[in-house]
């Protein structure tokens, strides 16, 4: 397990206790972290005061994130979980996902993206927004050894593909190293334009893509 790996995992570790502010100095100072729902925490102290008032009202809403699942190399990574959210004494599992980027051993970038669709059909009155997470700095351009190839993946899907009918993909952001890799991009149709994000593995020439779109 790499060093980075070993840093997103205590990501979803916190939740034994859900003392989220042991989470602070995982990250650099001037590292941003965007929530799907308050939007961009920029700087270690505004991601403090963010997870403090996580520590006082995610135990209360009885919302916890189970099911932890991370890939990363040294400097980029990512995460699928499940954040798990109540509602009439049924417990409602909502997938979603986290992108990270690394400098000098700690977290400088983070997104987190949910379902919002299953989330809307948990909860009507808060809705998750991701169309702002792939413009936030994300404090390292480093790239590895896979950069070429996903290039060229993205390059293709951009001429060739989309996951909505009769859409066209745009790609803004790509961070990738050898075996891990993730994207942040839109889709445009005739009607809307929608946020999307892939999760990606590397095994030599062949990448897995687990796409997602919001």
């Amino acid at each position: 397990m790499t060093q980075a790996q070993e840093i997103i995992n205590r990501f979803g570790q916190v939740e034994d206790d859900q003392k989220y502010t042991k989470l602070v100095d995982l990250f650099t100072d001037d590292a941003v972290y965007y929530d799907p729902f308050a939007g961009p925490q920029v700087g270690k102290r505004m991601i403090h005061e963010f997870m403090s008032e996580m520590e006082r009202v995610i135990p209360k809403m009885g919302v916890y994130f189970s099911d932890w699942e991370t890939s990363a190399d040294s400097h980029v990574g990512w995460a699928k979980w499940n954040m798990v959210v109540p509602l009439n004494q049924v417990n409602h599992p909502i997938s979603g996902q986290s992108l990270y980027r690394l400098r000098d051993g700690k977290v400088c970038f983070v997104a987190d993206y949910v379902d919002a669709a299953a989330y809307a059909r948990v909860r009507s009155d808060r809705r998750p927004d991701a169309s702002s997470a792939s413009l936030v700095n994300q404090g390292t351009t480093m790239t590895g050894s896979a950069g070429v190839r996903m290039q060229s993946l993205w390059q293709e899907r951009e001429e060739s593909w989309s996951p909505i009918g009769g859409g066209v993909v745009s790609v803004s952001q790509i961070a990738v190293e050898e075996t891990v890799a993730w994207a942040q991009w839109s889709c445009r149709t005739v009607d809307a334009t929608y946020a999307g994000w892939s999760l990606h593995r590397i095994d030599g020439t062949d990448i897995n893509s687990c796409d997602y779109w919001q």
